[in-house]
C-alpha cells in the first residue's frame, strides 16, 4: 500500500512541508511511485520519516541521521514502476552490490580486529614501559635517600666534631 505525504502527515504529526524537507535530503531512503504530484509512498516510509524526526529531536547531523538510517533501512532503489526484465537486471545488480558490501564489509571488520590487535600491543608496551619508568623512579629515590641519610650523617659527625671543646679537637687529631 501506498501514502501520500498528506496521508503520511496525518499518521506522523508531522508537517507536509517538513515532509517534503525531509524527503528531499533523505530520499535514497524512501521507497515511492510515481512522479511529482502523483508521488506515493510505501508504508515503510511512515517509520523512516519519524527516524529522521527523532533525529533532529535529538540534535543529530545530517550525517548522523544518514547513518543511522543506512544502519537500520538500507538503500532502497526508489522507482518501482519497471518492467520485469528490468526489475530482474535491478535485482541481479542489487546482488552484486550486497555481495560488494559484504565483502567490503569484512575487510573492514579484519582491519577493525588488526587495528585492535595493535592497540592491544601498544597498551602492552606502554605498560611495560611505565613499569620500568617507575623502578628507575623507585631505585633512584632509594639512591637519594642512601645519599641523604650519608650527607646527614656527615653533617652530624661534623657538628660533634665543632660541639667538642678546642683542646679535645686538637689533640684528637694526632
Amino acid at each position: 500500500m501506498f501514502l501520500t505525504l498528506k496521508q503520511i502527515s496525518d499518521k506522523t504529526g508531522i508537517g507536509v512541508s517538513l515532509l517534503r524537507f525531509y524527503r528531499d535530503r533523505y530520499e535514497e531512503h524512501l521507497q515511492f511511485t510515481g512522479d511529482g504530484r502523483t508521488r506515493k509512498y510505501a508504508e515503510n516510509s511512515v517509520d523512516i520519516f519519524l527516524l529522521i524526526a527523532k533525529g533532529y529531536r535529538e540534535k543529530l547531523d545530517y550525517e548522523q541521521i544518514k547513518q543511522e538510517l543506512d544502519n537500520k533501512c538500507g538503500f532502497i532503489i526508489p522507482n518501482l514502476t519497471q518492467s520485469k526484465t528490468e526489475t530482474t537486471e535491478q535485482e541481479d545488480l542489487v546482488q552484486s552490490l550486497r555481495a560488494m558490501l559484504q565483502q567490503e564489509l569484512s575487510r573492514r571488520d579484519e582491519l577493525i580486529l588488526e587495528l585492535q590487535e595493535e592497540i592491544e600491543s601498544i597498551k602492552q608496551a606502554l605498560t611495560e614501559h611505565n613499569e620500568r619508568a617507575e623502578d628507575r623512579s623507585r631505585s633512584a629515590e632509594s639512591r637519594d635517600g642512601d645519599i641523604m641519610q650519608a650527607i646527614r650523617e656527615l653533617q652530624s659527625e661534623k657538628q660533634q666534631q665543632r660541639n667538642k671543646p678546642l683542646w679535645k679537637r686538637i689533640f684528637s687529631r694526632t
